[in-house]
This record gives structure tokens, sequence and C-alpha cells, in this order.
């Protein structure tokens, strides 16, 4: 995996608009921004090209709507005019901030190794 072979999943993906709108430093810099957050969460052997690209996507959806840099200043709720926003809580329980894809997740979540743990 690099950033090549990425960049080409990226661009056959359907719903990849923001991805394909940038220049070519800003696909690298988001390429490598994504391996970076998911190596501190996985281990380096379970990344691929569709897990690097689904975190790519999701980055770029968050950031282009605002919420992402919301979330991460632990905003959890936001309301203007007639439209409300709730990122505190689902079906009743308190969620946390994770800035990591709900799809990649469950990808390789089961597989996430733990501080401490042999590998």
């Amino acid at each position: 995996m690099d950033f090549n072979s990425v960049d080409k999943y990226l661009n056959k993906m359907h719903f990849a608009d923001l991805y394909k709108a940038l220049e070519q430093d800003g696909k690298q810099s988001i390429i490598f921004e994504a391996t970076e957050l998911l190596k501190d969460q996985f281990r380096e052997s379970l990344l691929t090209d569709r897990i690097v690209a689904l975190q790519v996507n999701y980055m770029l959806e968050g950031e282009s709507e605002e919420y992402e840099k919301l979330r991460r200043h632990s905003v959890t709720g936001l309301s203007a005019k007639d439209v409300s926003v709730s990122f505190g809580e689902q079906n009743g329980i308190a969620t946390t901030y994770s800035p990591i894809c709900p799809d990649v997740q469950s990808l390789i979540g089961k597989n996430r190794s733990s501080v401490g743990e042999i590998i």
C-alpha cells in the first residue's frame, strides 16, 4: 500500500468527488493524514488501499460539512433557526468521539491491537 495505489483506488470510487477535486499536494496530504491516524489505532499490517480510501472519504466529508470540527471540539449539539443537530447520544446512550470511519471500524476493528499485546 502506498500513495499511488490508494490514489488509484479512490479514483475508482463513485462517491469520491471531494477527493478528486483536490490538487496533487492535497491528495498526498490527506492520504498521509488518514494513514497516520489509522496507524495510531490499528496495526499497519491491517491497512489496505480500501481501508485508507474509506478513511480519506470519511475525513473529507466530515470536514466539508463542518461536523468533524464540531465533534473534535466536543460540541454535543447545535441549533440554528429551524434545524437542530445532536452528536452527544444515540438511542439515549452517550457516544464518544472517534475520528475513525465506522466502516473501517467494522472491517478491522475486531483485529485491533492493544498496548502491551503480543503481536
